[in-house]
């Protein structure tokens, strides 16, 4: 029998535009195109991309994404990676705009930061000791 184990959290961002959002993480973030789901009217309203081993799932809510990221907050999400120093050479190179450097931090992470398509607040960070 197997033991009982927590293995993962993925939450099902909202966004404004599923199609959109797939080929903004495709296109500009480098990550693979893993589903998508259509409703009873054949609309796509959930998918998902993949990069290494971190899946991201959607689900198209333009409304409860606008509620959640706007001008004046925005919902911050953590990125944990391997080789910072790297992913954050090719985001550069990819020309998306950071919205705070590579930076290290007393608290023990190496750390990036950017605002997707969405709004999202995403911070790409690594522990200094695996780098």
């Amino acid at each position: 029998m197997k033991e009982s184990k927590f293995i993962r959290s993925n939450p099902h961002l909202p966004v404004r535009n599923l199609r959109q959002t797939i080929d903004y993480y495709r296109n500009t973030l480098g990550f693979e195109e893993e589903w998508t789901w259509a409703n009873m009217d054949g609309l796509i309203r959930d998918g998902g991309v993949r990069r290494g081993e971190m899946w991201l799932l959607f689900g198209e809510d333009s409304a409860f994404t606008n509620a959640i990221n706007s001008e004046t907050h925005r919902l911050s999400i953590m990125w944990f990676v391997d080789n910072i120093d790297q992913i954050f050479a090719e985001f550069c190179s990819r020309e998306i705009v950071m919205d705070a450097p590579l930076t290290t931090h007393e608290y023990g992470l190496r750390e990036f930061a950017f605002v997707d398509f969405n709004g999202y607040y995403i911070r790409v960070a690594a522990s200094f000791q695996n780098d």
